[in-house]
């Protein structure tokens, strides 16, 4: 059967050590997302090269779940689950912006569907 990922592609603050922000997503981040019953796999992954051309992100997250649809939740996003929701505004307030710079990151989410074969 296909899987429907989610595809999740973004930035730290400028300056944040990266092991820094590895344990936070091994001791906080992976423990929210990975308790949802929607989400069968979830991982986080940083660029270590780029081999030809340059991405915008550094950092992407693969999320595999059962259904986007239900993921999406109507706009509302993670299914709509209060306590995802809310662990993600806390992500963007740490990492995803910096008040003494101004610099904000984008989060674009994508959705796909795996060609099965």
């Amino acid at each position: 059967m296909a899987r429907k990922l989610v595809l999740l592609t973004y930035n730290i603050k400028p300056g944040v050590p990266l092991e820094e922000y590895a344990e936070y997503t091994r001791s906080v981040d992976y423990p929210v997302f990975r308790r949802n019953p929607g989400i069968q796999n979830y991982a986080n992954y940083v660029v270590r090269q780029n081999a030809r051309g340059q991405e915008w992100f550094r950092h992407f997250d693969l999320m595999f779940v059962d259904d986007l649809d239900a993921f999406h939740a109507g706009g509302k996003l993670h299914h709509g689950d209060p306590a995802v929701l809310e662990h993600a505004a806390g992500w963007r307030e740490r990492w995803g912006h910096d008040q003494e710079t101004g610099w904000r990151t984008d989060v674009n989410i994508t959705y796909a569907d795996e060609i099965w074969g």
